[in-house]
């Protein structure tokens, strides 16, 4: 007995005091129990008593030391402090009475029982109320930790918020004070008619976002602040339109308990809401919890304001619009009210701006505030006051501060760049001061001119072109289009490793920038002041020798990722132990990841799938990318699993792998195919309601373009196939070309009706009037890759180019075809147009003067419907009835290799992939095809699908990732290049054939022609049409294009006429351009976009200029048929 009490108290002792390890007071105080016990032990009679007492106590003190692991804390530590004293407190009152003979006597005659139960409970006690104590800590952290696991399946934006980050600054002190009061008063207007959406717009550098930062502030001072998301096109979280609704919920809950629970429970049900369209997210995350809120009247009298800035800067942004408008304007949400601004972007005005003037009182209206209509002299007055504030440390005269004033006119943005190029490098204020106010013109209320000037003073100054060697100068642009082009804000270290720069070369050009870029204090990373720079330095027009040109310089920076990873990359990257411990237990995982991984090498792993899909590919990238996959991607995922970015690791494969082509159908569809396997991808695209003759992806590859033969031409979400808005309608024909210009802005389609037509490819708005000059059928129609021209081809044997933005032919026709011209394109220099023909012949011309260059290219023998010139301009692929595919020395005319057979029909249409290793055909046996262009040789199967011809194919602007295709059959379709899965369903909508379809530049959108006479605009992300159709041509749509910078749409019609439609709006952006005799068969832009060529069954080319619709010299004649397909050279 004796042995086991004491082997009992060894046990409670050694549990005891591991439990109190970390706590001396109750250590000690288990110390003076456990003796006291053995006293008691050694001197009663009643053992057994003892012995269960001293195996209970040892079992609580266990289960005691088991969650002293689960809940150490400081509110446990309290807890077991609380248990050491009461032990203590046991333990003096013992030793008390063991100093008094009684207890002894007591012990000694075994009278002992109620002493020993009496200490036992105290004791038991003790325990218990800690061990409950410490229960209720943990399960209410357990809880805590719950509820916050449920809320982080919001993914929220954490850099999303009004008080994150540094460049969220508020409005001067007594600046904006009559704006800001105006939106106040109606933020805490509480009448029940009051309007809950206010959105202000403002051009660019108007002080936008810095009103919405002070709004905040005001609100937050009024508790009236529910939540705030600044929009930025530098951040990846920042600028995806998912993220909007889910981080406005997210807020809200912390802002209302009541709403908090709501959501919870709702997440509970509903984990991946937060990935559902934003139409569900909308419901669930806001609508359903906000009902909740409303019950409780916690709200009454007040209503929270949700500020939301910058919607300009969000991608597909009028997705989250379409969702949240009308949920505002049925009052939905009543008694929440949400404030935006934005630029004065269609895409956004085309969402807020649906019932501001509605009188109709079931539907609530958005208050509108045009930024830019402020009267000059109180912004100006404003203006004054900021840059007395910022210049007070300099010497300036009252006279020179109005001066300054006056060259701002009323962007605030100019104001404040001057101010920081005048104070930045300390000592040449004065002369700086001096180069500002020697600039000779400021910016007009509404224009960029001012702001370039002085981007470009800024630049010419730290980037001086004579005092700098080319190198040098050359080094230093790198740097500053590697800060506009990185997917998110990098350091300067890791500029200089994409680069194999110095670091100190880096951080001497970042700091002579800093007018316009600034160094976050926190991480290092660079920002850009404003997003004007990066229009600015992206537009050839505006920047001029300081232009980036943007794709050239994702391949840079896509092979400078691929480069780094393969050279740090490697097994066991963090060099842990042993495989078979959890990286989580491995101590120090966090810093041994930081010091192993590095912020220049987490970049590369997080975004070169992001650089791969906005860069041309070529041989030397196709072969790093292969070394790559084959030699380091398990490295890669190694890394993103230390990293904790596993689930990343599936989005970036799927973005790196998605290439397609599109092709129209006579079946009325549009399938999509996978370029690598010619596996469809989804359903067939149907809506046309007839067959489909042309089809594009728009250049970012989101959406895709179809025109039909039904008149109409729309726009189709690449993914989902689900139409972009309504037909486009207008031509008064069949639309028998389609295609995007090269920045997605805009449609242009070509149709029988002999007219081209531009569309704004966001609302399907005509540009404009439809372009006249054909004389018969438009049979193709392209954008110039600079957006400014647009090219027609038509059965009236020319080809026409006309200014893009005025719809005047730019010279006369270019004549010289004996047959219809069939396909015009533009090369991607801008430099040539290439023409293909009913007399079997394909002619290129000079872009500028209309004469032809050389003669015909002869091989074919039947017509040449379809002609393109490589990305390089060196080769040229035409298509023809005689079911051949035939590629061309662009120089000499002479073929290159046997001509590719494999279809057994004629073909339609034909493209070069962005890399030049790949052509796509699409023909009247239904299918489309992709061959190698070097060996001819099939890569994969036929992708099949349509039920109809094949009218029109073009590769996504990556080139790699999808195929656009419109068809007889009135439907456009989306193909995985890789895969030959057909992407989303087809997209329907025409009413007749779609004659022409391609991607605008950022391929985001598809433009389609019709023969319904309309072009229409698809979302390719959404497989959705935007906006309506585009409608001005009398007769079939035959071929349309996008502008390089994918404003406008070219397109060509059977009515004679080429047209050029605002892409956004889809209004026409001046007359037809009249010329051509008979039908419009092909368009193209010039690659500057200044001019259009356009090819006819009248036998003659045409060139136009882009903007005033004026034909460039006489029409480009030779052709002895008709012209059926023009395109330019690159140059």
């Amino acid at each position: 007995r004796n042995d086991v009490v004491l082997e009992s108290l060894e046990t409670l002792l050694k549990v005891l005091k591991e439990c109190s390890d970390f706590n001396p007071i109750l250590k000690s105080a288990v110390g003076g129990v456990c003796a006291s016990i053995e006293i008691i032990h050694q001197k009663t009679k009643n053992r057994e008593d003892i012995v269960k007492m001293t195996a209970d106590l040892t079992a609580r003190a266990q289960e005691l030391d088991n969650l002293k692991d689960q809940g150490n804390s400081s509110e446990v530590k309290h807890h077991f402090e609380k248990l050491a004293r009461k032990l203590e407190s046991i333990n003096n009152q013992l030793k008390k009475k063991l100093g008094h003979s009684t207890l002894h006597r007591a012990l000694q005659a075994g009278h002992d029982a109620q002493e020993i139960k009496s200490y036992y409970q105290e004791l038991q006690a003790a325990y218990d109320q800690c061990k409950t104590g410490v229960l209720f800590k943990i399960e209410r952290d357990t809880t805590r930790i719950l509820k916050t696991v449920i809320m982080s399946k919001l993914k929220n934006s954490e850099q999303a918020p009004h008080d994150v980050g540094p460049n969220k600054i508020p409005c001067l002190d007594g600046t904006r004070v009559t704006i800001l009061k105006d939106i106040m008063k109606w933020a805490q207007d509480p009448s029940l008619n009051a309007s809950s959406g206010y959105w202000m717009c403002g051009a660019a550098g108007t002080g936008k976002s810095t009103i919405a930062k002070s709004l905040c502030l005001m609100l937050e001072e009024k508790q009236l602040l529910a939540g705030s998301f600044f929009c930025s096109r530098q951040i990846q979280e920042c600028r995806e339109y998912h993220h909007i609704i889910p981080t406005i919920a997210y807020q809200l809950a912390y802002y209302s308990h009541t709403f908090r629970e709501t959501l919870e429970r709702i997440l509970e049900q509903h984990q991946n809401v937060a990935l559902k369209e934003p139409s569900i997210q909308v419901k669930e995350l806001l609508i359903q919890p906000w009902e909740v809120v409303m019950k409780t009247k916690r709200f009454e009298g007040c209503s929270p304001v949700i500020v939301i800035d910058a919607l300009d800067e969000c991608e597909n942004i009028s997705e989250v619009l379409k969702a949240m408008v009308p949920a505002i304007q049925n009052r939905q949400m009543a008694g929440l009210k949400f404030f935006f601004t934005s630029r004065p972007s269609n895409n956004v005005s085309s969402c807020l701006e649906i019932g501001s003037k509605d009188s109709n009182s079931e539907k609530m209206h958005m208050e509108n505030f045009y930024l830019h209509n402020v009267e000059k002299s109180q912004v100006q007055d404003d203006i004054k006051k900021f840059l007395q504030c910022q210049l007070q440390n300099i010497q300036i005269t009252k006279e020179q501060i109005q001066t300054l004033v006056n060259s701002s006119g009323k962007l605030f943005i100019y104001a404040a760049t001057t101010a920081k190029y005048i104070t930045n490098v300390g000592g040449y204020e004065k002369q700086r001061l001096h180069n500002v106010l020697s600039l000779t013109q400021g910016p007009h209320a509404m224009h960029v001119e001012g702001i370039d000037i002085l981007y470009n003073q800024i630049l010419e100054e730290d980037i001086p072109m004579k005092k700098q060697s080319t190198i040098e100068r050359d080094t230093s642009l790198k740097i500053v289009h590697t800060v506009v082009s990185v997917a998110s804000p990098v350091t300067c270290k890791t500029i200089a490793c994409l680069l194999g720069y110095d670091i100190e070369v880096v951080e001497a050009t970042i700091s002579s920038l800093q007018s316009v870029v600034y160094i976050n204090k926190r991480d290092g990373k660079i920002h850009i002041f404003h997003a004007s720079f990066s229009d600015y330095i992206f537009s050839a027009e505006r920047s001029k020798m300081n232009h980036c040109d943007q794709s050239m310089h994702q391949v840079l920076i896509e092979k400078a990722c691929i480069d780094m990873m393969s050279q740090k990359l490697h097994f066991n990257i963090c060099n842990l132990p042993s495989s078979f411990v959890p990286d989580k237990k491995v101590p120090d995982i966090e810093k041994k990841v930081e010091k192993c991984i590095t912020g220049e090498l987490r970049y590369c792993c997080f975004s070169w799938a992001y650089h791969l899909g906005k860069c041309m590919v070529d041989e030397e990238m196709i072969e790093l990318l292969r070394t790559f996959i084959q030699k380091k991607m398990i490295f890669w995922v190694e890394a993103m699993f230390l990293l904790d970015e596993l689930p990343l690791c599936l989005e970036i494969i799927e973005a790196a792998l998605k290439v397609g082509i599109v092709s129209g159908s006579g079946d009325n569809t549009v399938r999509v195919w996978n370029a690598r396997t010619g596996a469809p991808e989804g359903d067939p695209f149907q809506g046309h309601s007839h067959s489909i003759s042309s089809v594009a992806f728009s250049p970012d590859g989101e959406r895709i373009v179809s025109g039909s033969y039904d008149k109409t031409v729309k726009i189709w979400n690449a993914k989902t196939g689900a139409p972009v808005g309504d037909p486009i309608q207008g031509h008064s024909h069949w639309v028998t070309s389609v295609a995007y210009s090269p920045d997605g802005e805009r449609i242009v389609s070509g149709s029988s009706d002999k007219t081209v037509r531009v569309w704004n490819a966001k609302t399907g708005a005509p540009e404009g009037d439809p372009f006249q000059g054909h004389s018969d059928w438009v049979t193709s129609v392209a954008f110039s890759p600079d957006g400014e021209r647009i090219v027609s081809g038509s059965d009236d044997n020319t080809v026409r180019v006309w200014n893009a933005r005025t719809g005047a032919p730019e010279r006369d026709p270019l004549q010289g075809h004996i047959g219809s011209v069939s396909a015009v394109a533009f090369s991607p220099d801008g430099e040539l147009i290439v023409s293909g023909s009913g007399d079997n012949t394909v002619r290129t011309w000079n872009a500028r003067t209309g004469a032809p260059k050389g003669d015909p290219f002869q091989g074919h023998t039947h017509w040449v419907t379809s002609v393109a010139c490589s990305l390089d301009g060196e080769r040229i692929v035409s298509g023809s009835d005689d079911k051949t595919v035939r590629v061309w020395n662009a120089r000499t005319g002479t073929p290159e290799g046997d001509s590719f057979q494999g279809h057994d029909h004629w073909i339609t249409s034909v493209a070069f992939s962005l890399d030049g290793e790949r052509i796509a055909s699409g023909s009247f046996d239904k299918t489309v095809r992709v061959w190698d262009a070097k060996t001819g040789a099939p890569k994969g199967n036929p992708f099949q699908g349509h039920s109809r011809w094949v009218s029109s194919v073009a590769f996504s602007p990556d080139g790699e990732r999808r195929i656009v295709s419109g068809s007889g059959d009135r439907t456009v379709r989306v193909w995985n290049v890789r895969t030959g899965a057909q992407e989303g369903d087809p997209l329907q909508g025409h009413s007749d054939c779609i004659s022409s379809v391609v991607f605008s530049p950022d391929g985001k959108r598809i433009v389609s022609g019709s023969y319904d006479k309309t072009v229409r605009v698809w979302n390719v992300k959404a497989h959705a049409p935007e906006g309506d159709p585009i409608q001005g041509h009398s007769h079939w749509i035959t071929s349309v294009a996008f502008s390089p910078d994918g404003e406008r749409i070219v397109s060509g019609s059977a009515d004679m006429t080429v047209r050029v439609w605002n892409a956004m709006t889809g209004a026409p952006e001046r007359d037809p351009f009249q010329g051509h005799s008979h039908w419009v068969t092909s368009v193209a832009f010039s690659p500057m976009g200044n001019r259009i060529v356009s090819g006819s069954t009248d036998k003659t080319v045409r060139v136009w200029n882009a903007k005033t619709g004026a034909p460039e010299g006489d029409p480009f004649q030779g052709h002895d048929d008709w012209g059926t397909s023009v395109e330019s050279s690159p140059d």
